[in-house]
């Protein structure tokens, strides 16, 4: 068969394939790559909003630690790059859903004690 003739097959390779979704990769799927990028920046976000608060509270205020926790493994999440997985984005938006439940429990007002 002459060389004109004959049709390229693609064959999917052997990391994964070429269809979004296939095997949790995304490939070049613009608007997952937005989706990942915009729960990033959320997230970053959400870290500032919990370094403002625990920079607001008194020195003696038990959720300082909680504060100091919450921003140590934020810094450590958000330094991980960013994969082109469907995974990936799931870790982020869980991610996220942790963050405002901590930042819900450090904008609680502190529990009082009656002796």
């Amino acid at each position: 068969m002459p060389a004109c003739a004959r049709k390229e097959i693609h064959r999917p390779d052997a990391a994964g394939g070429s269809e979004p979704g296939r095997h949790g990769r995304a490939d070049q799927d613009p608007d997952r790559e937005a989706g990942r990028l915009q729960l990033t920046g959320h997230a970053r976000a959400l870290a500032a909003d919990v370094q403002r608060h625990a920079a607001a509270l008194p020195e003696n205020d038990g959720r300082g630690p909680l504060a100091a926790v919450i921003l140590r493994e934020a810094a450590g999440r958000l330094s991980q790059p960013i994969q082109g997985t469907a995974h990936c984005a799931q870790n982020r938006a869980r991610f996220v859903g942790a963050l405002y439940e901590r930042l819900d429990r450090l904008e609680a007002a502190p529990a009082t004690r009656t002796v």
